[in-house]
């Protein structure tokens, strides 16, 4: 089904508006006596595209950018702290908090995905590819760091698919600046419909020290497994996987923070001041399963006539990458992502990077 462009600015504006309402609202108070992250934002940038990987290609997943804030360590006692102790002390939702308990709440500013056929050149895609969407969104994480072992995160992420999600202009615009030929079939994207979907996963730390290295820093490597699950209407899934780690200063992070949805379950968590190391890096290597019950953006719309795809059940993922930190001025990560068919229509696995970048405010 054919969907006009329309004018997307007032809904970036809405979408803007709402989430700085709900920050007003939810964000407590932030001081704290330990290290220098405990009592600071962090602003957390993160782009994922098919270029910075060896062999992508520009098709399917073809872009993601979210803008985030997270909080410093909440203060015991104000509304967010609390609300994240009471599910902890009377749900599964957190584990029972403790003395060592650090919640954070992280703030999803504004994010945005990318989605298109393997052929750019049609007016009129292919109904055997996958359909043009954009999903424009804002949300919040809540996440829990208890004594180093176990990472919660709930997170919440409510937004537009369709043309208001402004996927047309963004690339297009982007294909003009570097002199690329525009995408043709956008006029056959998704049409608009608000989205959400929220998502709960949890990772256990298994961590093995091995020794110093020669300037006295400790390395160490790790597992991460990892479980999640996520209900909406733009997805609805269950995974599992896990990563491995080898690196110096492993506890300041869980590894890398990727872009929301489908894939690794990795968060913004960062906190030197639970290392000794003034410098820390680490190579990772995972794996991911999921099965898929929703997924808007190869299902088609949830209550339109719209394109759609044959979407595949179990999807799996290969994740390799790094991590640098330097004490609480900067974290930054790469990975790099090979995706199995989502569709069965697919002609091989997708393969995409992705880079975050995480500064002490």
């Amino acid at each position: 089904m054919k969907s006009k462009d329309g004018n997307g600015s007032s809904v970036v504006r809405i979408v803007i508006w709402l989430s700085a309402l709900t920050l007003a609202f939810a964000a407590p108070p932030v001081a704290l006596a330990g290290s220098s992250l405990d009592s600071r934002f962090q602003l957390v940038l993160t782009e994922e595209n098919a270029t910075f990987s060896i062999d992508g290609k520009d098709r399917h997943y073809t872009n993601g950018a979210q803008i985030s804030l997270l909080s410093p360590r909440l203060q015991e006692g104000t509304f967010v702290d609390a609300s994240m102790r009471w599910l902890g002390q009377n749900t599964p939702v957190f584990v029972r908090p403790g003395t060592t308990t650090d919640n954070r709440l992280e703030w999803l500013v504004l994010g945005q995905a990318i989605f298109t056929p393997e052929d750019h050149s049609r007016t009129n895609p292919s109904t055997n590819d996958r359909p043009y969407a954009g999903w424009l969104y804002s949300g919040l994480n809540l996440i829990q760091n208890q004594d180093d072992h176990v990472l919660t995160s709930l997170s919440l992420q409510a937004g537009f698919v369709g043309s208001w999600a402004l996927g047309h202009q963004v690339q297009n615009n982007t294909h003009s600046l570097f002199g690329e030929q525009p995408a043709r079939g956008w006029h056959y994207q998704l049409s608009n419909q608000f989205g959400f979907v929220a998502t709960w996963n949890r990772d256990w730390r298994f961590n093995y020290e091995i020794g110093k290295d020669i300037f006295g820093n400790d390395y160490s490597w790790e597992f991460i497994p990892t479980v999640g699950l996520a209900a909406g209407n733009v997805y609805t899934y269950a995974q599992a996987g896990g990563i491995i780690r080898f690196g110096i200063g492993l506890k300041a992070t869980w590894g890398p923070d990727p872009f929301p949805g489908p894939g690794y379950t990795g968060t913004a968590y960062f906190d030197s001041g639970r290392t000794e190391s003034k410098w820390g890096y680490d190579f990772f290597a995972g794996a991911v399963g999921r099965l898929m019950a929703v997924n808007v953006f190869l299902d088609g719309n949830t209550l339109q006539n719209s394109r759609s795809v044959d979407k595949r059940v179990p999807v799996g993922d290969l994740l390799l990458g790094a991590e640098l930190f330097c004490a609480d001025r900067f974290r930054v990560d790469f990975v790099a992502v090979v995706r199995s068919p989502e569709f069965r229509q697919q002609r091989g696995p997708d393969t995409f990077g992705g880079v975050t970048a995480q500064f002490g405010l």
